[in-house]
């Protein structure tokens, strides 16, 4: 037999939790909570550039989950860490490079989370002197992992509407 005393303490337990979700949910809705979301998803996305710029592989591969898919413009789709990275090993270093990003679309939803950004690569091969320029758009999937964002899927697209000079000047 239930006493009125453990009645009225689940009661109270389940007004504390149902107020403990309300708060949450304001909190999580709110613009500074998406705002926050936004910034660190950001951050996110000019990591890759930085451990590509910088020459730095291994840094590169902590962005991304094992089972990770990579499509690159005219390059045949990458499925897994392993496959990636030995794509990557071929091409990182090679070449002086320069990114810019404009981020046109960052959400976060739960686990998941994605940026939309309009990019420019300029390479200058270091053997040979040989100029490589592509601009174009860009998507980046995340997941959360251990608490922290990894791609999930990258996808890269040249497209008629991002073109040279970059926003910055960067020709």
């Amino acid at each position: 037999m239930i006493s009125h005393r453990g009645t009225a303490a689940r009661v109270l337990f389940l007004q504390l939790r149902l107020g403990s979700i309300a708060v949450l949910a304001a909190l999580l809705s709110s613009p500074m909570a998406l705002s926050d979301f936004e910034t660190e998803i950001a951050a996110e996305g000019g990591k890759w550039a930085h451990y590509y710029e910088q020459a730095d592989l291994d840094g590169l591969m902590t962005l991304y989950v094992e089972d990770a898919i990579v499509a690159l413009h005219g390059q045949p789709a990458l499925f897994g860490i392993d496959t990636i990275r030995d794509y990557f090993a071929q091409r990182i270093g090679k070449a002086e490079a320069t990114f810019e990003l404009d981020y046109e679309l960052r959400e976060t939803h739960g686990e998941l989370a994605y940026i939309i950004s309009k990019y420019w690569l300029k390479a200058t091969d270091k053997t040979t002197g040989a100029l490589y320029k592509e601009a174009g758009r860009s998507l980046l999937v995340y997941k959360k992992q251990d608490g922290q964002w990894k791609i999930a899927a990258d996808i890269d697209q040249t497209t008629p509407d991002v073109t040279w000079p970059a926003p910055s000047g960067l020709n």
